[in-house]
């Protein structure tokens, strides 16, 4: 006989598949007596709970459940009650502003009104509802203004910006480019000369 002590990977094995074991003959065990440790468990309830002397702890807990669950009950009701009076008033409100929105082609590129959610917990329509008005008080006093005789001369630099960066891509020679912009920049009253050396040292084609 080998006196050599088992290793630790057998011991590991040896153990797991032992617990396993024993543990499906446990259950085969119990399953054959489930419905008669059942049955006693119910009978010995009552006496189980007197002998830990909780039966008056339960019935004042059970009361407290019942407050609760009623009082939880009806602020459910009200609760619903008074989302039911949001939803009314911002639906009248939204109507009203996709009325307007028909008749404005410029809101349509804002974001969107706020959606109403039946599940929220708490509602923040009025300042959602609020920011996008704002956005779109801010899109029709821009476009206004660029109309006006202060947003002409915006509207001037945007074009003569368009038609440098257009010249920039074109395939005109690189001097005769850069000769525009300059002609540009002096329309705009931007200080962007252009040096003859930057000018001479380009390529002409």
């Amino acid at each position: 006989m080998s006196n050599k002590q088992i290793s630790k990977d057998n011991r590991e094995y040896w153990s797991s598949k032992l617990n396993r074991k024993f543990r499906e003959k446990k259950e085969t065990v119990e399953s054959l007596h489930h419905n008669e440790i059942i049955d006693l468990s119910n009978k010995n309830y009552p006496i189980f709970k007197k002998r830990l002397n909780v039966e008056k702890d339960i019935q004042n807990l059970l009361k407290a459940e019942k407050d609760f669950n009623d009082y939880s009950s009806n602020y459910q009701k009200i609760l619903e009650q008074k989302r039911v009076s949001v939803r009314k008033l911002y639906e009248k409100l939204e109507d009203k502003l996709r009325s307007w929105q028909e008749t404005r082609q410029l809101w349509n590129n804002e974001n969107n009104l706020p959606d109403f959610d039946g599940s929220d917990k708490i509602y923040s329509l009025t300042d959602d509802t609020e920011k996008w008005l704002k956005g779109l008080c801010k899109a029709e006093t821009k476009k206004a203004f660029y109309n006006s005789k202060k947003g002409k001369e915006l509207q001037v630099l945007d074009e003569l910006q368009e038609k440098a960066t257009d010249l920039l891509h074109s395939d005109m020679i690189g001097t005769e480019v850069l000769k525009q912009i300059s002609l540009i920049a002096k329309q705009t009253q931007i200080n962007m000369t252009i040096p003859n050396e930057t000018i001479k040292s380009l390529p002409n084609g």
